[in-house]
């Protein structure tokens, strides 16, 4: 019995140990630097003449970080032309794992990008994660052209993580 115990706690360790191995990230600094394409909708304020709100998702694949998609929300209230906040979820690899970057945004509108879209530049600040980016901080810049019309939007994404590891 004493061996049968020992060997399903060695067993036990043993499991545990890969498993965390396997969703730990090391400390230190990730680089973000890719595309990303994706769409967007609007509703509109209660009062229309108010504002309305972006709901949108962009994919990137070609990133240090790996796969994802990047969730996010923001009111777009007229009485405050051309800057706009808003919060994003950023879902990375398979989001049934839980691993998820949290940020906060700060968006600008420098004008037109070359065929007439909308030019958004929009600042990002990592306030945390949830899974492997518990505790992530950072900053990244989505620099994009959007089809107001169509809410096709693209374009690049740079900066860095800064995680903890475990």
């Amino acid at each position: 019995m004493k061996k049968e115990i020992k060997r399903i706690s060695l067993m036990t360790a043993i499991f545990l140990t890969v498993a965390l191995a396997s969703s730990a990230v090391e400390a230190g600094v990730i680089r973000i630097n890719g595309t990303i394409a994706g769409s967007e909708s609007y509703a509109p304020f209660p009062d229309p003449a108010q504002g309305f709100y972006v709901n949108g998702s962009v994919t990137s694949t070609d990133t240090q970080l790996g796969p994802f998609t990047e969730f996010y929300t923001a009111p777009v209230a007229f009485a405050f032309p051309g800057e706009d906040t808003g919060a994003s979820r950023l879902i990375v690899g398979d989001a049934a794992n839980g691993d998820s970057i949290l940020t906060c945004s700060i968006g600008a509108n420098p004008g037109s990008c070359a065929n007439g879209d909308l030019h958004l530049v929009e600042t990002n600040t990592i306030v945390g994660g949830t899974g492997r980016y518990a505790g992530a901080r950072g900053s990244f810049t989505m620099d994009r052209c959007l089809n107001f019309v169509t809410g096709e939007t693209s374009g690049t994404i740079s900066g860095t993580i800064v995680v903890r590891g475990r």
